[in-house]
């Protein structure tokens, strides 16, 4: 596939060949990486065998786009997530990448795209177990991509790839399962008004990580979403420029927003409604569910219309050691205090992750109830997996 990357101040142009007609693959939150020196990471194994079958797709897909939290340790110091990700899924020789560098492909015709999630600005944890975060990101840029907003472009559509931000300080206590990225800056407003401008007889994508319309949806595995509180249309949405970014989309007729974030599959509309997959009466505000999970979409783009397809997941029964919520759990209360109840039919391991990876409690059950202590735990958000002879289930919990 021929590429060019033209710079023009704050924008990376990626031109690709013009097809009528073209499909590609949308991912997000592949959480590649959990310490920043992982020598076995399961999730880059997810990620090696997912690229092979998305490679191997009928049509094959034009390229493949990831919208934000490659990995959970963002500018962790000494090294942050990078070397650890070039190490697990790309060549480490390639530093300082452009935009369209990284193919999924050894014969180097599927280029993979990214935009930064709020992970990628992660330094640290506070004293209970927050995450601290930058405003700037240093690792992104040096091995991933340029830390600018760009424009996929064919003759038949745009796919603008935006920042949503890194977490907002308003996100966290008195609730922390409010994440918000910190949203759009009034120069990438213009900006994207720009660019709609120009392009307003194309069909129109835009990707970030933030979802700017948020739903209740589904987990990966097709069960009711209840990971956190989704209290209105902004909840863990865009801090800043919610509204106009809104307006933009209505004014300019934009087809789809692709969007991860919450690790859930859904589609609204603007209000806030849950609507098929391939509403026609206005933008879609799309959610794919996380990548870990093995979740993906396909797009289709044509002259006419953007197909977005149902939830799809990849490489199951395949042998890999897959993180893939097949065993059917609960978990509650959720947030928690002093004890956690794990419901699970099967003999299960139970473990309590931090979000670096570190075990805090592990324990063995054979029954359908088992209370997990959580009375040593700081205040935060913690991570339960429930290892079973099919695989391993994994919730996020909170510990008020």
């Amino acid at each position: 596939m021929k590429k060019t990357i033209l710079l023009f101040g704050i924008i990376f142009l990626a031109t690709l060949a013009s097809f009528a007609q073209f499909s590609f693959v949308h991912l997000s939150d592949m959480h590649v990486s959990t310490t920043p020196s992982a020598n076995s990471d399961t999730n880059g194994q997810y990620f090696q065998c997912a690229i092979k079958e998305f490679a191997s797709l009928n049509p094959k897909p034009t390229f493949v786009l990831v919208t934000g939290d490659i990995s959970d340790i963002g500018n962790m110091q000494p090294l942050g997530m990078y070397p650890a990700i070039t190490q697990h899924l790309f060549p480490p020789s390639l530093t300082n990448p452009a935009v369209g560098d990284y193919f999924i492909d050894s014969a180097k015709t599927i280029p993979i795209y990214y935009t930064p999630g709020n992970h990628e600005y992660w330094t640290g944890f506070d004293s209970i177990g927050l995450p601290i975060s930058n405003d700037t990101l240093f690792y992104y840029p040096k091995y991933i991509t340029p830390d600018t907003d760009y424009v996929i472009q064919t003759a038949s559509a745009i796919i603008v790839c935006m920042r949503s931000g890194h977490d907002s300080p308003y996100g966290y206590p008195p609730n922390p399962e409010v994440i918000m990225g910190t949203g759009l800056t009034d120069a990438q407003c213009s900006w994207l008004r720009n660019i709609m401008k120009s392009n307003s007889n194309k069909r129109k994508i835009i990707v970030m990580h933030h979802p700017p319309v948020n739903a209740v949806g589904t987990n990966s595995d097709g069960s009711p979403y209840t990971a956190s509180v989704i209290a209105d249309t902004a909840t863990n949405s865009l801090q800043n420029n919610r509204t106009n970014f809104l307006n933009i989309c209505d004014s300019n007729q934009v087809d789809v927003i692709l969007a991860g974030h919450e690790h859930q599959n859904v589609v609204a509309n603007r209000k806030g409604d849950t609507v098929s997959e391939n509403w026609p009466n206005g933008t879609r505000y799309v959610q794919t569910a996380a990548a870990f999970n093995r979740s993906y979409r396909i797009i289709t783009v044509d002259p006419a219309f953007v197909t977005v397809s149902a939830p799809m997941r990849s490489c199951l029964g395949t042998g890999v050691n897959e993180v893939n919520n097949s065993v059917d759990i609960s978990v509650f209360p959720n947030p928690a205090k002093n004890n956690l109840t794990v419901k699970c039919i099967k003999k299960s391991e139970i473990e309590v992750v931090n979000p670096e990876g570190k075990i805090l409690e592990k324990s063995a059950s054979t029954g359908m109830f088992t209370t997990v202590d959580l009375s040593a735990l700081s205040s935060g958000i913690y991570i339960i997996k429930v290892k079973t002879a099919e695989g391993i289930t994994v919730r996020k919990f909170i510990k008020q």
